[in-house]
């Protein structure tokens, strides 16, 4: 059996690595940044006011969520309006209302940020109607209002321009922010990663906290006009380590195994599990679905239902940091396990259209395939690992053994059946051997599995792992 699929895998390989350089040639890396300009990171921090600090920045933020909602107004009745939108009138309109209540360098801040969403809304709307974007996009929005509907509150944000406040990191986890226009020194908790140029700060109010988000472009240095604006953490470049090796890896991204990855010239695969993910997922799904019911029939009968809608709120919050979480952890144990492989290029399967596709809570809501790449080529650059986006058409269809498309080869969702040589193998790794195969490189056929599951204290091992039960063994 093991002959009859060292040959089956010979024959196929024969004149496939010329094809494959080709398309490597004009792959360009997924999510990469211009070599000319440095890249940019978030910083997100924990802010701990004091008591008169928190009123002064409920009252701040309160005054310019207000400032944006005004001029998104007034911008949004003359885009319906059909009058056309004049974003200089609004802004000097908006400027001269609030110049005296908010501080001149904030608020313009808001009114920039109201000017680029409206100009990214313009471009999609201009690709829309010259048919350039995708066809199941039938309509783009204008941007919205900071405020929830149903309790009529506005969503309180803070925008601060990059040189009117500095950072003052006191040990690796804690320090203060400084914001000299309101003469604040708010102490904060996290970690700061990155050093380099600091850039716009957002101050968000999310469920009861403070949060700071500001951007960092790694290893940049201040301009000689404002030199405190340079945040100090741990690394001052983006790659952090160097690749142990030259091996390359090809990974297919699902729902069940959030990535199946082989590498070139082993017999071993990697499963990153992603049910721990769903189960998330649902749990709060059916949170949310308990709180949004009950205000909904407190509401049609009169009754008090602001509390219920505020525990939708915090489900929804707490979903989103929980899902993310996960999603960072996956990623993270992922890129380890790579680099401690000696791997130095990834080629990951980009399955086009696939949110329009095949839509369906999975693909939308749990996946996030474009968050999940872009964490990935972030993440894998810090170990000096290069992400590439390979074609994956068909490869989940295709045997890896035998190089044919068999009728129902994938049964019980999991598994992939070559019926030419009787010989079962994991669906997902599967599809990520049909990956290198197309590109034109050689995987064998995996003799051990190692998975992995994504918990609240990191990547946990699976028990058991080792030899895989179906590869070059007779199917059920």
């Amino acid at each position: 059996m093991a002959e009859l699929v060292k040959r089956a895998e010979e024959r196929r390989g024969r004149g496939g690595r010329r094809a494959g350089g080709e398309l490597k040639r004009k792959m360009a890396p997924a999510g990469g940044h211009p070599a000319q300009m440095p890249p940019t990171r978030t910083v997100r921090l924990r802010l701990l006011p004091t008591t008169p600090q928190e009123r002064k920045l409920h009252r701040l933020a309160n005054t310019a969520a207000k400032a944006w909602n005004e001029v998104n107004y007034l911008r949004r009745r003359q885009f319906f309006a059909k009058q056309g939108v004049d974003l200089r009138g609004t802004y000097n309109e908006i400027y001269n209302r609030y110049r005296r209540i908010l501080a001149p360098a904030a608020l313009q801040q808001i009114l920039n940020k109201n000017n680029e969403a409206w100009l990214g809304f313009f471009a999609l709307l201009a690709k829309l109607n010259a048919g350039e974007l995708p066809p199941h996009v039938k309509k783009v929005s204008p941007p919205g209002y900071w405020k929830d509907r149903l309790l009529g509150r506005r969503v309180k944000r803070l925008v601060v321009r990059s040189d009117r406040y500095y950072v003052e990191p006191v040990n690796g986890g804690e320090g203060y922010i400084v914001l000299k226009d309101f003469g604040m020194r708010v102490r904060y908790a996290g970690r700061i990663k990155w050093s380099g140029k600091q850039g716009r700060l957002e101050i968000v109010y999310e469920r009861g906290r403070w949060f700071a988000y500001l951007t960092v472009e790694v290893g940049a240095q201040p301009p000689a006009g404002n030199p405190k604006g340079y945040v100090r953490g741990t690394y001052d470049r983006i790659q952090i380590k160097q690749p142990k090796g030259d091996k390359k890896a090809f990974i297919d991204i699902g729902i069940n195994n959030l990535f199946a990855a082989v590498i070139e010239g082993s017999d071993r695969a990697i499963l990153i599990k992603g049910t721990p993910l769903k189960a998330e997922y649902f749990w709060w799904k059916r949170q949310k679905a308990l709180y949004q019911g009950v205000r909904d029939v407190r509401r049609n009968l009169g009754l008090p239902w602001q509390s219920w809608h505020r525990r939708y709120l915090r489900a929804l919050w707490r979903m989103r940091e929980r899902l993310r979480h996960y999603r960072n952890t996956a990623v993270r144990g992922l890129a380890e396990v790579l680099w401690e492989s000696g791997v130095s290029e990834v080629y990951v399967g980009y399955p086009e259209d696939i949110a329009h596709d095949q839509q369906n809570e999975y693909v939308v809501n749990v996946w996030g395939y474009k968050k999940l790449v872009q964490r990935l080529t972030e993440v894998l650059a810090e170990y000096g690992i290069k992400l590439y986006a390979a074609d994956e058409h068909s490869t989940s269809k295709t045997c890896s053994i035998c190089g044919e498309i068999h009728e129902n080869g994938r049964v019980h969702r999991g598994l992939y059946v070559c019926k030419r040589f009787n010989v079962a193998l994991n669906a997902d790794i599967n599809a990520a051997r049909n990956i290198a195969a197309n590109l034109g490189f050689k995987t064998p056929a995996p003799k051990k599995i190692e998975a992995y599951y994504p918990t609240s204290n990191g990547l946990t091992p699976k028990r058991g792992n080792g030899r895989d039960p179906h590869s070059a063994a007779p199917a059920l």
